[in-house]
């Protein structure tokens, strides 16, 4: 997979979440970060803009090495294929931002070893096993974040524009 060098992956991963329009994802993507479409084999289950395929076109894909990260999830399967990422470079202006699953985020860091990963956690939370390999490597950022203290999502886009080397396009509300 070719990343373009001006443009980059970044993942969001972890277990604190957020409708809110500040969070860092949905800033990111104001920045100029686009989000790939996934696939699923079953019904979608986040916000993400999902692709519906059978078993069978999923099993193709596989089979062609065009899954770029999967996961089994409620019986069926949900994931990426490499030509969403490729697309979502070419259209962007930043990169291509992936937020969902560790599971999902580590096997894009494998693939593509410039991806930066942030994983958003309670300062109590541990860091999910399937991130050890992507912290060794040193793409890994934790992230501590408590929901209930004001400013907390202001803190943490500033600190991934940080990490980014970005300067802060979109102003946090």
């Amino acid at each position: 997979m070719i990343i373009p060098g001006n443009k980059r992956v970044v993942c969001i991963t972890g277990s604190v979440f957020s409708g809110a329009r500040n969070t860092p994802r949905r800033l990111l993507v104001k920045d100029g970060f686009l989000r790939p479409t996934w696939f699923t084999t079953q019904r979608p289950f986040t916000d993400a803009k999902y692709h519906r395929m059978s078993n069978t076109e999923f099993h193709l894909h596989k089979a062609n090495n065009d899954i770029l990260a999967c996961t089994e999830y409620s019986g069926g399967f949900v994931g990426i294929l490499k030509q969403e990422l490729d697309a979502a470079l070419q259209k962007s202006v930043r990169g291509g931002l992936i937020v969902g699953p560790q599971e999902i985020v580590a096997q894009v860091a494998e693939v593509i070893p410039e991806t930066i990963v942030f994983t958003l956690k309670d300062e109590f939370m541990k860091v999910s096993r399937h991130l050890a390999e992507v912290n060794q490597r040193g793409q890994l950022h934790r992230v501590d974040v408590d929901v209930l203290e004001p400013g907390a999502w202001t803190d943490v886009y500033a600190f991934i524009s940080e990490k980014l080397g970005l300067e802060l396009l979109s102003k946090p509300f």
